[in-house]
């Protein structure tokens, strides 16, 4: 699909003209964030509708190291982004994140049943990957699934997602890591391990959107900015695979961009350094939309 350039234009006014201070109506809990104006338990509960994802992806590859899926009817997604440190001395960096990734689609593929459990589907595919690998590579992973009316989760480091109602970020997950450009990582020889994972779930309702991603999408793209994107798109009617090409396309050229962006600005704040600019990196973008 190709996304009319005018539009990606006004995209990019967008993503580089809304400052980070935009979001600070989202409150923050347990790691997660959302607007609690969407949470008042005195609200009437919505119209128990079945629910189903409709998902598409954009991948724009730097090292080509991430890896991913969507099964759209089983309502499961999957994102993983191998860990660039570990390239070097023979080391496919890119093969843990290919193998968790295959097996939690075969899995998903060969399941009888939906209501799949990301934690239990991650533990499955890093057992498998482990044992059919003894590479130094390393991955981080993020399994989303939708079940009913509750969007599930399990993901170890820093590949991870919002959730947008009306067009609003509802709730951002946020990303594990050790200490700055460290994030957690799945791995055949040590390290971190799938029972460190965020696992938790939230109520979804038709007409919200997920969008998940690995760190070169949320390296480079400030959330307001996203929610911004978001809604323009929503607002003419573009597809989940149309959407997540224009989230894409504005992280890659943000990543060769010198303005601001949430690594830059982050380094700043942990490292004391001086640089500005986009960070380059894989780009990987799966937009749900949650669907009656």
């Amino acid at each position: 699909m190709e996304i009319d350039m005018q539009i990606l234009h006004a995209f990019r006014g967008l993503a580089f003209g809304i400052p980070a201070s935009a979001t600070d109506y989202v409150g923050w809990e347990n790691g997660h964030r959302w607007d609690p104006m969407d949470c008042d338990e005195k609200a009437p509960p919505p119209a128990r509708t079945a629910l189903r994802m409709d998902c598409d992806f954009s991948y724009l590859p730097d090292h080509d190291e991430d890896a991913h899926f969507c099964h759209a009817g089983a309502g499961v997604v999957g994102v993983a982004d191998g860990v660039g440190g570990c390239r070097g001395d023979g080391v496919d960096a890119a093969e843990f994140s290919r193998g968790l990734m295959a097996n939690a689609y075969n899995a998903v593929a060969a399941a009888s049943s939906s209501g799949i459990y990301p934690y239990t589907l991650l533990e499955m595919a890093y057992q498998k990957t482990v044992a059919s690998t003894r590479t130094r590579a390393a991955s981080t992973a993020l399994v989303l699934s939708l079940a009913g009316h509750a969007l599930r989760w399990a993901y170890v480091g820093d590949s991870t997602f919002p959730v947008f109602r009306g067009g609003r970020l509802l709730l951002r997950a946020l990303p594990q890591q050790h200490y700055f450009n460290c994030p957690f990582q799945l791995s055949a020889v040590g390290g971190d391990r799938v029972k460190d994972a965020a696992v938790s779930e939230f109520p979804v309702e038709e007409g919200d959107v997920v969008v998940a991603g690995t760190d070169g999408l949320f390296d480079n793209v400030f959330d307001a900015a996203l929610e911004g994107i978001v809604q323009t798109c929503m607002a003419m009617s573009l597809t989940p695979g149309e959407m997540a090409q224009a989230i894409g396309r504005l992280a890659y050229d943000m990543a060769r961009s010198s303005r601001e962006s949430p690594f830059s600005a982050t380094s700043r704040e942990q490292q004391g350094t001086n640089f500005t600019g986009g960070k380059m990196d894989d780009i990987t973008v799966i937009v749900a939309f949650i669907v009656s």
